[in-house]
């Protein structure tokens, strides 16, 4: 190899190179692959020195930057080549002490592997098409007349042992060598030049996909069964029953090839196959779970969890058993759904089961599919690289809980949405305001969390009940609601009229009535209980002159408060109510001259209005939504229902 000194564009080459290969998603999948250059850095004491740069940890070749790749001293490196043996945590130590910056990405377990191969540019990637035949019952040889000149290697679990692998093949890397096919594992090429090494990885996957398509043709499942779109009544009880360890959100995957491979009678044949690649399996497990519309859930889970507890009692030992609860279900001619913590990883599993389906179905048709043994395979979903950074994961507080907010778009509700999402909660934000989707998106980037912007009329009965299906349909459940949407109009006794009434009592009673009825009959069937948190008001304890619509109809919801909590305990419902008073920041209800009438009925200006309490400070949104914080987690309210708490700075 020609060692090349490090300029901007030769850094730019290998980001762009490893970009194409990281965006598509027949050859990478969710910071999958990996990429490499060896080239010629200054280190910090002004020495130049031979450097490999290669993919870190975490990062995602489809939107890499400079910053994503490692540097590591070659010297170091090449020196492992007289090392036989070395353990996961002794090779990771070894690639850390030789970085040439600590403050980069930490170390792929790949780079010895990358170290070792003589070409300065370096790709991987785990191409549908290659682990087609390799998971197939086709032999090495068979496998190098369909790609061209390839290396074709038996699988080694990923580490040191696999770069030992290829430093006893770097001497049949012969100038007309084009690529390394790892068994399972996926596609290494490698060139002097990125382009060539890209050229190199997509001509062997053409490669590969004509030879399947010469064999098998285009068609990959069968349409052995009808669609049916009437399970999405059973998504809460199959939600709480995965959720036996913590809460998961599902995902219903419902597009096309989704509903074609929930009716193909491969997804039946592959249930305990095994997925495309050892690396899924720390997301997928090894199996997955099929139902049909008959089959009784919670028999089924029982019957994969003992499976699954009999596997692991029989190849692990030194690390406690994860979730025996599967990941993946597919659902007979409805689709596929994947649970886990957040909404994220439930659309990485969704995909990685996808693309495991095409590569098992292709791999069948060549002659047998055939994956790495039950042993292999909970070595690898324990491997303990993955086992000690679960070690340090920390999910936030209300991962894996639904959460809705009405009136959402500002003041209470606003502030009460960002402290849902803050502490990892999917929430659904609904408002009249069609703002809220806006808002809704602006929430989700900036705190990393699945949400959605959910535009309602509350006097409207059938958007209720639509709004809730929509919501049990795509993410299974709810766990939390938070009744803060309200409408305040300042009229005295003899002024109030009917119609004025009547709206408030539509808003502020019959609507929490209505949605509390619909998510009332799923956290029930869930069976993971739930809570429910009504913002009602001051006026409830003290109720002030000029506030009759707004008193009555909040008392209203109050009492349904109560009830919920009397008849919703025995299943692990509660209910609280929140107190507030006076919360103007943000706030559209005290709008409209409301703030200065409630002002002058009390013979006060509006900053003395502001600050009348006992506290004489501002009550603010963020004190509310963090009241509510505290009742929904279970370390600090969980003994609490059927209470209620002021928020008001101390009634004077």
């Amino acid at each position: 190899m020609n060692w090349k000194v490090k300029e901007l564009d030769e850094m730019d080459f290998r980001v762009e190179s490893a970009k194409k290969l990281g965006k598509d998603k027949d050859l990478v999948l969710h910071g999958g692959g990996n990429a490499s250059v060896k080239i010629i850095e200054t280190d910090h004491a002004g020495r130049i020195i031979k450097i490999l740069r290669v993919k870190g940890s975490g990062s995602d070749m489809a939107t890499i930057t400079r910053d994503g790749f490692t540097g590591l001293r070659m010297e170091d490196l090449l020196h492992a080549r007289n090392i036989n043996k070395m353990t996961d945590s002794e090779m990771m130590d070894y690639l850390r002490k030789s970085m040439i910056d600590s403050s980069e990405p930490a170390p792929s377990v790949e780079s010895f592997l990358h170290a070792f191969i003589p070409y300065t540019y370096v790709d991987h990637s785990h191409a549908d098409y290659i682990l087609m035949l390799t998971n197939s019952e086709m032999d090495s040889s068979e496998i190098s007349n369909a790609l061209g000149n390839v290396i074709v290697v038996d699988y080694v679990a990923p580490g040191f042992k696999l770069a030992r692998k290829i430093l006893e093949i770097v001497e049949k890397i012969t100038p007309d060598v084009e690529g390394i096919v790892l068994s399972k594992h996926g596609l290494f090429t490698f060139g002097e030049t990125a382009e060539e090494s890209y050229e190199k990885h997509i001509r062997i996957v053409q490669r590969a996909r004509k030879y399947i398509e010469s064999k098998i043709g285009e068609r990959i499942f069968d349409g052995k069964y009808k669609e049916v779109d009437s399970y999405g009544e059973k998504l809460p009880e199959l939600r709480g029953l995965l959720s036996s360890q913590y809460k998961k959100v599902l995902m219903v995957h419902k597009t096309e090839e989704a509903r074609v491979i929930s009716c193909s009678s491969q997804a039946e044949l592959f249930e305990r196959r095994g997925p495309a690649t050892p690396d899924m399996l720390i997301r997928t497990k090894y199996d997955y779970l099929y139902l049909t519309e008959q089959d009784n859930i919670s028999g089924k889970i029982d019957e994969f969890k003992r499976n699954y507890e009999n596997d692991y009692r029989k190849y692990v030992s030194n690390y406690p058993m994860h979730d025996p609860n599967p990941a993946i279900i597919v659902i007979r001619g409805y689709g596929i759904v994947t649970a886990a913590r957040n909404y994220r990883e439930c659309n990485i599993v969704g995909d990685q089961f996808i693309h495991s389906m095409r590569v098992n179905s292709v791999a069948e048709k060549l002659g047998g599919q055939k994956f790495i043994t039950r042993k292999e395979a909970f070595e690898m979903e324990y491997w303990p690289l993955e086992e000690a950074k679960l070690k340090k994961f920390k999910p936030r507080v209300l991962e894996g809980s639904i959460s809705i907010v009405t009136g959402a778009a500002n003041g209470i509700g606003l502030e009460a949405f960002r402290k849902l999402a803050e502490s990892g909660s999917v929430v659904i934000g609904a408002d009249i305001d069609g703002s809220i989707t806006n808002i809704s998106e602006d929430i989700s980037q900036k705190y990393k969390t699945e949400t959605m912007g959910y535009k309602i009329d509350l006097t409207d009965r059938d958007q209720i009940v639509k709004m809730v299906r929509d919501i049990k349909e795509k993410y299974g459940g709810v766990d939390i609601i938070f009744h803060n949407a309200g409408i305040l109009k300042s009229e005295f006794m003899e002024d109030i009229d009917l119609e004025t009434l009547m709206l408030h009592f539509k808003i502020n009673s019959l609507a929490p009535f209505i949605l509390s009825q619909e998510i009332f009959k799923i956290m029930k069937q869930q069976g993971i209980g739930g809570n429910f948190v009504f913002n009602i008001t001051k006026n409830l304890t003290n109720p002030g002159p000029g506030m009759i619509s707004y008193g009555t109809t909040k008392a209203f919801s109050a009492q349904l408060s109560h009830y919920i909590a009397k008849e919703g305990g025995k299943y692990g419902i509660r209910s609280n109510i929140i107190n507030p008073d006076k919360i103007f920041k943000n706030s559209r209800i005290w709008e409209n001259g409301v703030l200065e009438a409630r002002a002058k009925a009390k013979g006060i200006s509006v900053d003395e209005y502001k600050r009348g309490n006992l506290l004489r400070k501002e009550v603010l949104p963020e004190h509310v939504a963090n009241m509510l914080l505290a009742m929904v987690n279970e370390d600090i309210f969980g003994a609490t229902t059927d209470a209620m708490v002021p928020v008001d700075g101390g009634i004077l």
